[in-house]
C-alpha cells in the first residue's frame, strides 16, 4: 500500500506532532494530478488556513444506584429481550398441508415457574389456550393469505413481550382441478 502525502499529513496532526495554529501548510497538485500538502513551501504551492482544532469535553456517566432501584423500575417482560417466530419463515409458502408447526424462540428461555406461557395468534386472533411450550400444530389450514403471531403472557394473560408478525401463503389443491389419478403400473 502507497503512502498518501495527505494521510501522513492528517496522521500527524492528529497524533499531535504539529501544533495546527503555528504551522503553515501548503498544498499542491503534481503531474499525476495528486494532492500534495506539506509544511515545506515550494513554486505553486498555495498556502492553507488550518483554523483551529474543534474539541469536544467528554460527560461522566453517573455510578449505578445502590439499593435496587433498578429492580423497582424494571416491567416483568422486560427480562425477555427477544421472541421470534422461527418456523415457518415469513412470506412462506405452504402447498397441499392440511397442517403447519410454528415454532417461536424467547431469550432468555420462557419463565414457566412464574406462570409465563407463549399465547399464538392465527390471523389475528389467539390461537387455542397459551402453553408453556415453543412450538404448536395449526391444523386445518385453508388456502389464503394468513398472519401469524406469538407472544409471552404472564398467568393473567397479559402479553410481556409480542413477536413480529408474519406472513404466510397457502396453497391447496383445488376440488375442481384435482391431481391426476396414480395409473397402475403395466401388467399387473
Amino acid at each position: 500500500m502507497r503512502n498518501s502525502p495527505t494521510l501522513v499529513l492528517y496522521l500527524t496532526l492528529l497524533l499531535g506532532g504539529w501544533s495546527a495554529a503555528a504551522t503553515e501548510v501548503y498544498r499542491w497538485t503534481d503531474e499525476d494530478g495528486n494532492v500534495i500538502f506539506s509544511d515545506v513551501p515550494r513554486e505553486g504551492a498555495e498556502q492553507i488556513e488550518i483554523g483551529e482544532v474543534s474539541t469536544v469535553p467528554g460527560q461522566r456517566v453517573p455510578p449505578p444506584q445502590a439499593g435496587g432501584t433498578a429492580a423497582a423500575e424494571t416491567k416483568p417482560g422486560d427480562a425477555y429481550t427477544a421472541v421470534r417466530i422461527t418456523a415457518p419463515a415469513d412470506e412462506a409458502t405452504i402447498r397441499n398441508q392440511q397442517q403447519l408447526d410454528v415454532g417461536v424462540s424467547v431469550d432468555p428461555a420462557l419463565d414457566i415457574g412464574a406462570g409465563h406461557r407463549v399465547q399464538f395468534y392465527f390471523d389475528g386472533a389467539p390461537y387455542g389456550e397459551p402453553v408453556a411450550g415453543t412450538t404448536i400444530v395449526v391444523q386445518p389450514l385453508e388456502r389464503g393469505t394468513h398472519q401469524l403471531g406469538a407472544a409471552v403472557v404472564d398467568a393473567a394473560g397479559n402479553a410481556l413481550r409480542r413477536a413480529d408478525t408474519l406472513t404466510i401463503y397457502v396453497h391447496q389443491q383445488s376440488v375442481l382441478n384435482p391431481a391426476p389419478a396414480r395409473r397402475a403400473p403395466a401388467g399387473s
